[in-house]
């Protein structure tokens, strides 16, 4: 009204208080809303660097990481050419003790060969009327059987060798059953008992594995020169000299022989292949049917333990016919329990570890 306003402007101090305390107020919220306007922002900042920290982290992890995993692999790598230049130092080791051992097995074979016909020799004053020609061409006579042997695949006497090679683990079995099957022969023949077509099948498988070992080798290395014919053996110890002299010519020949058989390559797979087989059909199949299968020579079972085969065991009379297992040739009239095998017509193989039918035996089953 205009009292009021007449009043108030009689009263400026009150004025004057009203706009100071206005400003004040203002001055106050512009103060907060920039402290709040300035903490948002500095919280931003706080933020933002936080996030680029925990990126940088993040960033120096992954090279650390890929720094350390590198450092792994290669150390890894580190380690595994030094296990492999320690296994070849230990291959190399083990190639230098086999070949030490060879060495010092042939020197004492050597050394009895040559005490051994010495002794021989002593027991009786030597022939004067042999000469030294005819002691030399002895020896190389024997020599030259030893070359043609070799080549004509007849088994060698192998040392014992520690870790082989596969290739030399393959000769080693084929000139081991070649020598068995040898030896067999000549077990039998000295019998004076032995069945004709027994032997006749064992000469084929005999034939088949020295083919084997004849393909392996090649041609017999070169024969040495012989020992010295400018000799005389007018004394006992001239005559005893040039005798050692000449067996040590032979032995020496021997090992060569060895070392050339061991020193040729050989296909494993395919032999891997050929000697089961042949164990089971040329040697197993063929003596069987000649022996009883409860009666087979010792020979054959060390050659089908070394394959790992065994005879599947049958109990005349008590096993029971099985076609999962037998192979039923036929039937007949007995005394014994029906369906039990009453004869082996040819005995079965199944592997000794766990069991498995390698091939049927052939019965006849009662009834």
């Amino acid at each position: 009204s205009p009292d009021v306003s007449q009043a108030s402007l009689k009263n400026p101090s009150q004025i004057y208080t009203v706009i100071v305390g206005a400003s004040i107020v203002l001055v106050l919220a512009i103060a907060i809303f920039l402290d709040i306007r300035r903490g948002r922002q500095l919280r931003g900042r706080v933020e933002a660097s936080e996030r680029r920290l925990q990126q940088r982290l993040g960033n120096s992890e992954e090279r650390w990481d890929g720094r350390l995993n590198h450092i792994n692999q290669q150390g890894k790598t580190n380690t595994q050419k030094l296990e492999e230049m320690v296994s070849s130092h230990a291959v190399i080791h083990t190639e230098q003790e086999q070949l030490q051992n060879l060495l010092s097995k042939l020197g004492n074979r050597l050394d009895s060969l040559e005490l051994t016909g010495a002794d021989m020799d002593l027991g009786s004053s030597p022939d004067r009327t042999i000469d030294v020609g005819a002691i030399l061409q002895e020896a190389q006579t024997t020599v030259e059987s030893l070359a043609k042997a070799y080549e004509n695949g007849e088994p060698i006497d192998i040392f014992e060798t520690k870790d082989p090679t596969p290739s030399q683990r393959v000769l080693m079995i084929l000139n081991w059953i070649a020598r068995t099957i040898e030896d067999w022969i000549n077990e039998l023949e000295q019998s004076g008992t032995a069945d004709p077509d027994l032997m006749q099948t064992l000469g084929f498988a005999n034939r088949a594995v020295k083919d084997k070992l004849r393909e392996s080798r090649g041609p017999a290395p070169p024969l040495p020169e012989p020992p010295d014919s400018d000799t005389d053996i007018s004394t006992d110890a001239a005559y005893h000299e040039l005798k050692n002299r000449c067996t040590a010519y032979v032995s020496r020949y021997e090992g060569v022989l060895i070392g050339y058989q061991m020193g040729c390559q050989t296909a494993e797979t395919d032999y891997n292949q050929f000697i089961p087989q042949f164990i089971k059909d040329r040697l197993f199949n063929g003596v069987a049917r000649f022996i009883k299968s409860d009666q087979l020579p010792k020979q054959v079972d060390e050659l089908l333990a070394f394959v790992g085969y065994e005879v599947v065991p049958i109990e005349i009379g008590r096993t029971q016919a099985d076609a999962r297992i037998h192979e039923i040739q036929s039937s007949q009239q007995t005394n014994a329990e029906s369906g039990t095998i009453v004869e082996v017509v040819l005995p079965g193989l199944q592997r000794k570890a766990d069991g498995e039918i390698i091939q049927k035996p052939v019965v006849i089953r009662g009834e």
